[in-house]
């Protein structure tokens, strides 16, 4: 396609010819998302359903993309694997996304302007979708929960290390008290209680672990969360369930940290989904 060619038309014509490529978000190129787009969809179909695959610490979006692709042809999904880069502010934070603000930046909103990219190359509006996201996604997956209920059909939240419980009596990151000043609302517990929620932690997920210096703010409070990840997630759980959100917590047998092998109780979610949510 010529260069002078419109920056949309161009794009469609890079999702034909490098379907399983990273492409730069064009917002913010020090950002990134790699796609799986069902053959009937790259073909000018409509997308019907749209996921959000979000990684952990170690970036490993092309695995995640790669690993639900067989489940999304089947059902009919378009995957979006953002990557969050180590140290966009020249910092080498590998954290900063995790929390969902970081400098200037709203990772959130990176997101979204993301899904809002590829719904234009794709001719559609992707306006809900499910969002998943294990270890470091799974802390960005709850938070943006609690910002952006209505964009959800469904949340996975798969094995985060720290968890923000909705409670008006702390601030972030442990609590909510201060979510109107630092990002602009409070969570809207009405609109959370239409999403459908699952936690995900492996039954073997027991390394105990406490926060670096620069994360460790929220120390005296840190015991009430819990010792490792499988009991952080049963706390979260309760705390949801206390706020009247219907979540459902799957503890995989024999699965350790090892966000791949929740694929199958990731999909099973998912394929139980009804078609009206």
């Amino acid at each position: 396609m010529p260069a002078t060619a419109p920056p949309t038309d161009r794009g469609r014509a890079a999702l034909k010819a490098w379907p399983r490529a990273q492409f730069a978000y064009r917002s913010d190129p020090r950002f990134s998302y790699c796609v799986h787009i069902p053959a009937p969809v790259l073909a000018g179909a409509p997308p019907t359903r749209l996921l959000v695959a979000v990684h952990g610490t170690g970036r490993t979006a092309m695995a995640y993309r790669d690993a639900l692709a067989g489940f999304a042809d089947a059902q009919g999904y378009v995957v979006l694997a953002p990557l969050f880069p180590v140290g966009v502010l020249g910092d080498y934070n590998p954290d900063g996304y995790k929390y969902l603000a970081e400098g200037g930046l709203r990772y959130d909103h990176i997101l979204l302007g993301m899904i809002a990219e590829l719904g234009g190359l794709l001719g559609a509006s992707l306006d809900r979708f499910s969002l998943f996201g294990f270890s470091g996604g799974g802390h960005f997956a709850h938070r943006f929960f609690y910002l952006h209920p209505d964009r959800l059909r469904s949340v996975s939240v798969g094995a985060p290390g720290g968890v923000t419980l909705l409670d008006d009596t702390r601030d972030y990151w442990i609590g909510t008290r201060d979510f109107p000043e630092r990002f602009g609302a409070a969570p809207d517990l009405a609109a959370m209680r239409r999403v459908r929620a699952q936690i995900l932690v492996g039954s073997e997920d027991l390394a105990e672990f406490v926060y670096p210096a620069h994360l460790a703010h929220h120390a005296p409070d840190m015991a009430r969360l819990g010792r490792n990840r499988l009991e952080r997630s049963a706390t979260l759980l309760a705390n949801w369930q206390d706020h009247q959100i219907a979540a459902r917590r799957d503890v995989l047998p024999g699965v350790a940290h090892e966000g791949l092998k929740a694929m199958p109780a990731l999909t099973a979610f998912l394929a139980e989904l009804p078609e009206d949510c």
